[in-house]
């Protein structure tokens, strides 16, 4: 996943509101990452079961980190299949257990493969790939409105 380090000390000589502007940013590029997310993993679907993922891709509202002052948020699927469980068997061999599987789950079968039933259809790389160079440009542009109130 991408990465930016922004410090808010970097802007301290301004009034600036560096919360609001990157809250801002990341609410205008969260659904870019949305869109290239859900494409390239459509891509990689070969059977029915598996749209429900891709529907499932959604971004999380950003949130200022407590601990770090950084602001975070997530692009992945959410929630559990409906049609997809996964048989565990008891220590004992006596009976089964049924779970749910989630949506992060079938997209980690999807993006590694499992070995001997699945070989890996990788997205999420791509994905942040293309999506990158949007993003770069509507945090940029968030900012450059934030400094045209500055004469500097």
């Amino acid at each position: 996943m991408a990465s930016w380090d922004i410090y808010t000390d970097n802007f301290d000589f301004l009034d600036m509101d560096f919360d609001s502007a990157a809250e801002s940013a990341l609410n205008e590029a969260i659904p870019v990452l949305e869109g290239t997310m859900r494409s390239a993993a459509a891509a990689s679907v070969k059977h029915d079961g598996d749209s429900e993922m891709v529907n499932s891709i959604k971004g999380s509202k950003p949130k200022k980190s407590a601990a770090t002052d950084c602001w975070i948020c997530n692009v992945g699927p959410r929630g559990y299949s409906s049609t997809k469980t996964y048989h565990g068997q008891r220590k004992s061999g006596k009976s089964k257990k049924t779970y749910k599987v989630s949506n992060a789950l079938k997209a980690i079968w999807k993006e590694y493969g499992i070995p001997g039933h699945q070989s890996p259809q990788p997205f999420i790389q791509k994905a942040t790939n293309q999506a990158q160079g949007r993003v770069e440009r509507i945090i940029e542009d968030a900012f450059n409105k934030e400094f045209e109130k500055y004469e500097l």
